[in-house]
């Protein structure tokens, strides 16, 4: 009687379970062949679902690393950076030697640089961005990626720098010649290769000007000129020129030694910006940031007045 029963119930949960249970099971080159056509006909959602399936169902499959990175491609394709910094990370500590690394750190500086806002704002994005780029310059400067990530992160740097200078201009509008001095120093010493340290110069000029030190003004605008007139004499394209991202040389007399005045009044700031060591390390921007704000506490110290320029 017992069997009787049970039998019958059996057979209804098989052909339940046969009736709702998953699709068919698509070999491995279909998932791949149909990924691959999907993400070559930009439907990006296509291609991140067929390769997943590839992955979770062929995990040890011939294509899985390409997979991986076409993955992380399509996120970045579609705008969703967040998924694609995520993918291109995993991508790059699980395949350590792969050929594909250069392109893997360009879409990383990329995904990063994709999110970069206005100079006012939080340069976060920007900070990690040039970071990546440099790892590409530094690590593959003779893969087809190098000459892209050396333009786009002069880019980056630049807008860091004039995020500092936009900091430093507030500063000399409150009349806090410290804290603006100490920025300028700081764009001097981190950003040295960017225009903006020039125009940053400019401004410090000015600041002096306004408060009736034409000595000091005058030093200012020697170091800026100097700078202006390497950037102007760079060519305009071609290899070395200002369209490849070329940039003032990052020393130069006057301007060293202005920077030597500007530091033995204030002292050297912290690093930052700097790269990661190793390519498992997801952020390459490691190290202590710079504080924000105008240096120590303390009554303003005029630049002359212990080996400086000014007089007040």
């Amino acid at each position: 009687m017992f069997s009787r029963r049970v039998a019958p119930t059996l057979l209804l949960v098989a052909l339940g379970t046969a009736a709702c249970g998953a699709p068919p099971r698509l070999t491995a080159d279909k998932y791949y062949s149909e990924g691959k056509a999907a993400f070559d006909d930009e439907n990006y959602e296509g291609a991140i679902r067929n390769y997943k399936d590839l992955l979770d169902q062929y995990p040890f499959d011939p294509h899985a690393e390409e997979a991986e990175l076409t993955i992380a491609e399509s996120h970045f394709k579609k705008g969703q950076y967040a998924e694609a910094i995520a993918a291109f990370n995993d991508f790059q500590r699980m395949h350590p030697m792969s050929p594909a690394l250069p392109k893997v750190y360009y879409l990383l500086g990329k995904s990063f640089d994709k999110q970069m806002t206005t100079i006012d704002r939080d340069q976060q994005a920007a900070d990690n961005a040039q970071g990546w780029y440099r790892v590409v310059v530094d690590r593959y400067p003779e893969s087809d990626y190098a000459p892209k990530a050396r333009r786009r992160m002069a880019r980056c740097r630049e807008s860091l720098a004039e995020h500092d200078r936009y900091v430093a201009r507030f500063y000399f509008r409150q009349d806090n010649m410290r804290a603006g001095e100490n920025r300028v120093k700081s764009i001097l010493e981190k950003f040295p290769d960017t225009v903006a340290a020039t125009g940053a110069l400019e401004d410090l000029a000015a600041a002096y000007e306004r408060r009736g030190d034409e000595t000091a003004a005058s030093k200012v605008r020697a170091a800026a000129k100097e700078r202006a007139d390497i950037y102007a004499s760079l060519p305009e394209t071609g290899p070395g020129s200002r369209a490849a991202g070329a940039v003032p040389a990052a020393r130069t007399p006057v301007t060293d030694a202005l920077l030597e005045q500007l530091v033995a009044s204030y002292g050297p700031s912290e690093s930052a910006g700097a790269v990661a060591a190793a390519p498992a390390l997801v952020d390459p921007v490691t190290g202590p940031k710079t504080p924000q704000g105008g240096g120590d506490p303390g009554a303003y110290q005029p630049i002359g007045r212990g080996g400086g320029m000014g007089r007040y």
